[in-house]
């Protein structure tokens, strides 16, 4: 299967479902035909979409033409263009089977020799889920070994996210471990992307706007801090790799297309059947960056210089504030900068949560920008200032609430009303863990419209005090809910519930009284 005239990707567009070469499928992009890749899974979408924007910001760069609206022909072209530049004389490097290990197959290295792949290489996987990133994942989180081998559209999206996503994953065969890309801050990080749409799920447009995004900025990764050359290496599955030696940035063109993994497709008796070896290094060396590379849809935590990793509590609107905003410890991915027109847009987000050998779980998130939130974002001035600080106020409204008001109301309610709550019983903190979900979790998708709507509200107490209302009765009915479903003892149930209310109350009025004195109201 040759990507570059083969038609093995599932394209849905206007006119159906049909089947496409990489040109014809980069050509339909450019076009604004595609409404959807079927065979690509949601946490393959965003490895894709970084390997045929960086694909084509090579082409286009080393032609010297800016427009990524062009023709199959053009792409098809500008790729062989590339790979005889990168040292491959025909096609095998677009080739998803090729028989020879020390040629180049798709995103797969060249062995140096025969006799180093038969020492190194062992069957690893038999179909493409079990051997996607992630493998480290729980099979109820997402079936396994549901493709069968000879799906070789599944097997290609399963070795572009492997290449593009994975980190550190223990002892490889033949020696050496399994590693992970140089885009990720260490091993066990993950790899971020974070950008800016000005249409939500248009495939076609995202492609577009980070292909011009990324020719923009260019001749920035071309200078220091960062050590690329402008002639380096883009297609990094093309240099021979036996596990030991590692590319330094020097040598890379700053698109690069990265691999972190020596592996092979090949076709045994009568199955396809994925070959692995491990490393002794990284194959990219540039540990010291962690992950600071350049890349344009990672945000760089400044407190290490590196590429942020993002806890197993994912993507929250705490964090998600903070990379908006970006006037704390981060900074911005390029691709999260808006163009200069009008309308509203999203932010969006997405992350693998990794963990020591464990998958912490796919998140994503798309916030909806509003015109007039837009102008104020990106720009400077009180108005940005404003809008910062009610950001921040909002989540400690949302935190008081939580941590001062509704888990000591749970505590007393399971602790049967005492005068003084225990706050280190580990049974009873379960319980109230479980019982402050629903508040926990539905307050979140409702932060950032209440955010954008404070714009319209010139005073800030007046701004914030829709936002407690919501808060205090999602809690309250989070309490009351909570009462009628713990354990306690029905010998103590009044004085339970009692002490409970009263705790709950008292702390609203203790921490807010600017709102509760105004609305008399109660909880």
């Amino acid at each position: 299967m040759n990507l570059l005239v083969d038609p093995v990707f599932r394209v849905r567009t206007s006119t159906g479902l049909g089947r496409y070469s990489l040109p014809e499928l980069m050509a339909l992009l450019g076009e604004d035909r595609v409404e959807s890749l079927p065979g690509l899974q949601r946490h393959q979408e965003d490895a894709f979409h970084i390997f045929l924007c960086y694909l084509a910001g090579a082409v286009l760069s080393r032609i010297g033409v800016t427009d990524p609206k062009q023709d199959s022909d053009f792409w098809r072209d500008g790729i062989r263009q590339l790979t005889r530049q990168e040292g491959c004389a025909d096609d095998s490097a677009w080739t998803l089977v090729v028989d020879d290990p020390t040629k180049p197959a798709f995103m797969q290295p060249p062995a140096p020799s025969r006799e180093i792949f038969q020492r190194d290489y062992k069957v690893d996987s038999t179909s493409p889920d079990s051997f996607d990133v992630l493998q480290t994942a729980r099979n109820h989180d997402i079936k396994r070994s549901r493709s069968i081998s000879s799906d070789l559209e599944a097997w290609l999206f399963a070795i572009v996210s492997k290449q593009t996503m994975t980190g550190l994953l223990g002892k490889g065969n033949g020696g050496g471990m399994n590693r992970g890309i140089a885009r990720m801050n260490s091993g066990y990080g993950s790899r971020p992307c974070v950008s800016w749409l000005s249409s939500y799920r248009s495939i076609n447009e995202r492609w577009r706007r980070d292909v011009g995004h990324l020719l923009r900025i260019r001749e920035q990764l071309l200078s220091p801090p960062y050590q690329y050359s402008a002639e380096g290496t883009v297609l990094v599955w093309i240099v021979p790799w036996d596990g030991s030696t590692s590319l330094t940035l020097s040598t890379l063109d700053p698109f690069f297309i990265e691999v972190a993994r020596r592996v092979r497709l090949r076709q045994g008796q009568d199955r396809l059947e994925m070959f692995t070896a491990g490393s002794a290094v990284t194959r990219i060396a540039a540990e010291e960056l962690k992950g600071n590379l350049g890349d344009p849809w990672i945000p760089i935590n400044k407190k290490n210089n590196g590429a942020l990793t993002v806890l197993p509590t994912g993507l929250t609107p705490e964090l998600m504030r903070d990379l908006i905003f970006c006037d704390g410890e981060y900074a911005p991915a390029a691709m999260q900068e808006a163009p200069h027109t009008a309308g509203s847009g999203w932010i969006i987000a997405s992350v693998l949560v990794r963990g020591q050998g464990t998958t912490d779980g796919f998140h994503e998130v798309a916030i909806r920008i509003p015109e007039r939130a837009r102008s104020v974002l990106f720009g400077w001035g009180v108005h940005r200032d404003r809008l910062s600080k009610l950001s921040k106020l909002g989540l400690d409204v949302a935190s008081t609430i939580n941590y001062k008001a509704l888990r000591p109301a749970l505590f007393s309610l399971m602790e049967g009303g005492p005068e003084s709550i225990i706050l280190d019983k580990t049974e009873v903190a379960k319980w109230v863990d479980n019982a402050t979900k629903p508040f926990s979790l539905n307050w979140k998708p409702h932060y950032f419209d209440w955010l954008w709507s404070t714009m319209e509200i010139p005073e800030d107490d007046d701004a914030l005090r829709p936002w407690f209302e919501r808060l205090r009765k999602l809690a309250h009915d989070t309490l009351n809910r909570a009462m009628e479903r713990v354990p306690m003892r029905s010998g103590r149930s009044y004085r339970a519930k009692t002490r409970a209310r009263s705790l709950f109350i008292g702390s609203l009025y203790k921490n807010f009284p600017q709102y509760m004195e105004v609305t008399h109201d109660q909880p």
